[in-house]
């Protein structure tokens, strides 16, 4: 048991200091509008105020992960992966509720960066049920996010 522990302790630091080594950042806060595909074709407005965190795990790679508050849904989150290049960048993952599949367009710009997405339930959901992506059947926002703190500089 106690070299189990101690193999276990080994692994870890050593993968953290590896990944510390090689790891950059970029923390944002973002702000988003879109409108949601409901119920028969209707349209519903929403908006969501995030933080979040790029984590590049090679030059122009970064896993990414979002969480905040949003209208109608209260909360949302959100993880990814993308490719970040000179000017534009791209991404996709999964929000985590409202459930949704997302493909992510990100334009660089001085302070931050303009994003338009447009996103897919896994779910087919032409009823009134609310379900695990709040009645929607899919997702298009524009936002824009700002870089905080000691960010990676472009």
């Amino acid at each position: 048991m106690k070299n189990l522990l101690l193999t276990s302790l080994l692994l870890l630091s050593t993968q953290n200091f590896f990944v510390a080594q090689n790891t950059q950042t970029r923390s944002y806060l973002e702000v988003n509008a879109g409108l949601a595909r409901i119920f028969y074709d209707s349209y519903f407005p929403g908006i969501s105020f995030l933080v979040g965190q790029q984590k590049f795990l090679a030059p122009q790679t970064f896993l990414e992960y979002q969480v905040g508050l949003a209208l109608p849904s209260i909360a949302t989150a959100k993880v990814g992966v993308g490719y970040q290049g000179e000017g534009i960048g791209f991404s996709a993952g999964v929000r985590l509720f409202p459930a949704f599949f997302y493909g992510q367009t990100h334009f660089n710009l001085r302070n931050g960066q303009i994003n338009i997405s447009a996103e897919i339930s896994p779910f087919n959901l032409n009823n009134w049920d609310l379900g695990p992506s709040f009645g929607a059947n899919n997702i298009f926002t524009l936002g824009y996010q700002w870089n905080i703190g000691k960010s990676r500089k472009k």
